[in-house]
């Protein structure tokens, strides 16, 4: 009978080769895996706002192209009243979405890997009801206009005074 220490070393083995024959068989869903042009969704229940330009459509984490929103912690100032702007945006991201199944043509990859994507809640493309409510910036050309159009009428992120 063979000593402990190969009962040991072959046990260790075995369970080397298992977990790795299950890492590179099984399905994964990663999102730096996403395949550009492809579609994700989800309904409302599996919906979730991470901030107000990232969405999570159930097992998937989606940045929504063409915008930039502010990071949470942003101040911006309401008046004479300091406002945590990126709170605001995923607020605002929040209400467009509230109820509503999102759909998501996924356009490539940013720089952390994550599905960078066209979404729309119904009838609303997310993006560009952002950048028109001031939540957030435009990145892509096509939204410019309605940016500064939400500079001029000092919605959002351009009320009384703008960012600080």
């Amino acid at each position: 009978m063979p000593p402990p220490g190969v009962w040991l070393a072959a046990a260790g083995g075995a369970a080397t080769l298992a977990a790795a024959a299950w890492l590179f068989v099984r399905s994964s869903d990663a999102p730096a895996l996403a395949p550009a042009d492809s579609h994700v969704g989800a309904p409302a229940d599996k919906l979730a706002v991470l901030d107000g330009d990232t969405l999570r459509l159930g097992d998937w984490v989606v940045r929504l192209a063409g915008i930039t929103a502010p990071p949470r912690g942003s101040v911006c100032r309401n008046g004479e009243q300091p406002v945590d702007c990126g709170v605001a945006a995923a607020n605002a991201l929040a209400a467009l979405v509230r109820g509503r199944a999102v759909d998501c043509t996924i356009k490539g990859h940013d720089g952390q890997g994550r599905p960078v994507a066209d979404c729309v809640a119904g009838p609303e493309a997310l993006s560009a009801a952002l950048v028109r409510e001031g939540w957030a910036r435009a990145e892509a050309p096509a939204l410019q206009a309605d940016e500064r159009a939400a500079r001029a009428a000092g919605r959002g992120l351009w009320r009384s005074g703008g960012r600080s």
